[in-house]
């Protein structure tokens, strides 16, 4: 390699020596009352120079404020990250013409117990819609949807705006809206996610479409919504094929606790649960057998569960409301009745019965 980069500069040192050996005659330079003669090869070589200089001034005049920018960021992570969020804030607050700043701004803001006060009209690419919409999902959905719809508008390609907002429009009973972002992200999502997207399209078909979409959801990945939907929906022999995955995916209890809740269970099902008691929670059973009115059942469970579901039991189904039997695995929120986009955290397919796996 060295011996390359000898013969190379070798070559090019020749080369410039010839050119300037048949260039020795001069030339002369003109400017204003100004005039300079000098050898050709000469001029061209102060050409060249002065070329690079330039192209090089430039070059470390464009990057200055790169450099500059990227410093206050550093500086402004650094406060974040160690803590000190007013520094953080003051440094932050310099960069705000940037909107991909605006998420770390807010944030330190959030841990100084400030409200935001941002210009959104300064910003194209509704990231800013985005965060503030996050911020105040819980509290007020309708602004947090308002806010996503304007996100879109600016900039179709915010995934995350897409993802929050079909989560709210499927929260609101809105479902054609939701499935049809839910199909427009499942072709832009990165390949990574396609996976996850095409089971949350497999959750909403069934809970909003039910049978009307059974073929599409036989061809979509299994789900506790999607599986409880096939398996009061399709034909015997492919309930048993059905009930086999339930247990191989390790959702028997969500998949039995979604059928009970909808009133949807066949003998088969029956059946299989009593073949396979070990493998489903106290509670799921104890729910189950009361929706069935197999008291003897629950009277050989009752001593072995928690105390909101022997209220339950005895209290009849006007306490029914009242019994958190979901929690979701994200965030913890517990919840009455099955559904597979989380109220609290928006997280899909992560609600998990109390009690047991």
């Amino acid at each position: 390699m060295i011996a390359f980069k000898v013969i190379l500069f070798t070559a090019f040192l020749l080369i410039a020596l010839l050119f300037a050996y048949y260039n020795l005659q001069e030339a002369e330079i003109r400017f204003l009352n100004y005039s300079l003669n000098m050898p050709l090869f000469l001029l061209v070589l102060a050409s060249f120079v002065l070329g690079f200089i330039l192209a090089h001034l430039s070059s470390e005049l464009r990057s200055f404020g790169t450099r500059k920018y990227g410093e206050k960021l550093r500086k402004g992570l650094r406060k974040r990250w160690t803590g000190r969020y007013t520094e953080a804030e003051t440094e932050l607050s310099k960069l705000l013409d940037g909107e991909e700043i605006v998420p770390l701004y807010v944030d330190v803001l959030d841990r100084l117990g400030k409200e935001p006060s941002l210009y959104l009209e300064k910003y194209n690419l509704g990231i800013v819609e985005t965060v503030l919409a996050r911020r105040v999902l819980r509290k007020d959905p309708e602004r947090a949807r308002n806010l996503l719809e304007k996100a879109l508008g600016k900039n179709w390609e915010n995934l995350e705006a897409r993802r929050l907002l079909r989560s709210l429009y499927f929260l609101e009973g809105d479902f054609e809206k939701s499935i049809d972002l839910q199909r427009s992200l499942l072709q832009d999502s990165e390949k990574p996610l396609k996976e996850e997207e095409r089971q949350i399209l497999a959750s909403m078909l069934s809970e909003a479409k039910g049978e009307g979409a059974l073929q599409e959801v036989e061809k979509l990945p299994l789900t506790p919504s999607s599986l409880a939907l096939l398996i009061s929906s399709v034909d015997q022999k492919r309930r048993r094929k059905y009930i086999s995955k339930m247990f191989q995916l390790g959702i028997q209890n969500e998949v039995i606790l979604i059928l009970t809740e909808k009133n949807d269970l066949s003998p088969e099902i029956i059946e299989a649960v009593e073949e396979n008691k070990e493998r489903f929670s106290k509670a799921v059973l104890a729910f189950l057998y009361a929706n069935l009115g197999m008291h003897e059942r629950l009277e050989d469970l009752k001593e072995q569960l928690p105390k909101p579901i022997r209220t339950f039991i005895t209290g009849g189904e006007e306490d029914r409301e009242c019994l958190m039997l979901w929690e979701c695995a994200e965030c913890g929120k517990d919840f009455g009745r099955y559904t597979p986009v989380c109220g609290n955290c928006l997280s899909w397919n992560k609600l998990k019965t109390k009690g047991g796996g």
